[in-house]
C-alpha cells in the first residue's frame, strides 16, 4: 500500500487499484444504482429515488478531503474505471471507522468485495491507525453478510430495523489486533 503525497491515496491489491473518489465517479456510482440487478432496498437506491444522491455523494466526497473519511474508487488493473467504491467514514470522534462497499452489479461474484474491503480495512488498520472499523448489512443480503465475514469482521448486533423498514439489519465490527 502507498499513500501518494498529492493527497490521491493509492492502495493496490492483485486486480484492483484503489484511489480517492473524485466527483467524476458520480456518474459510475449512478450507472451501478440504476442497473437491474442492484437491489432497489439498499440504502444507495433509495436515495436515487429521493433525488438524494448526488449530494449525498458530494457531502461524502467533502467528508474526505476534510479527513473524516477515505472515499476509494475501485478501478482494475485492466483499465475499467470506477467499478465501485470501499468508504470508511470516522464515527463521531473516535478512533473507529464505518465501513461500506459497492460494486457495479455486472463485476459481483468473483471475490472482488472481499479483495478491495479488505485492503481498505488493512489500510484503516495500519496507515490510518483506526482501532476499530463496524460494517452493517441487511439481514437478506447473505452476499455481504458472507463478504463482511471474509473480511475478520464478527456479528455484534442483529435484528435491529433499518431505516424504519421491515427488513432487519446485522451490525459487525473487527478490532485491530
Amino acid at each position: 500500500m502507498k499513500v501518494d503525497r498529492r493527497r490521491r491515496i493509492i492502495v493496490a491489491t492483485d486486480r484492483c487499484l484503489h484511489r480517492s473518489a473524485t466527483p467524476h465517479d458520480y456518474d459510475a456510482l449512478v450507472a451501478g444504482i440504476v442497473a437491474p440487478e442492484f437491489p432497489l432496498e439498499l440504502p444507495l437506491a433509495n436515495l436515487q429515488r429521493q433525488g438524494k444522491l448526488k449530494s449525498w455523494f458530494d457531502s461524502i466526497i467533502s467528508t474526505s478531503l476534510d479527513g473524516r473519511a477515505c472515499v476509494f474508487s475501485i478501478d482494475l488493473s485492466a483499465g475499467e474505471r470506477c467499478i465501485g467504491q470501499v468508504s470508511l467514514v470516522q464515527r463521531d470522534k473516535s478512533a473507529s471507522g464505518n465501513l461500506a462497499f459497492w460494486l457495479h452489479p455486472s463485476y459481483r461474484g468473483g471475490g472482488l468485495a472481499v479483495e478491495t474491503a479488505a485492503a481498505v480495512v488493512r489500510y484503516a488498520f495500519t496507515v490510518m491507525a483506526i482501532k476499530e472499523v463496524w460494517a452493517g448489512a441487511a439481514s437478506w443480503k447473505q452476499r455481504s453478510i458472507k463478504t463482511l465475514l471474509k473480511l475478520g469482521l464478527h456479528p455484534i448486533e442483529a435484528g435491529e430495523t433499518l431505516n424504519g423498514e421491515s427488513d432487519k439489519f446485522c451490525r459487525f465490527s473487527a478490532v485491530r489486533g
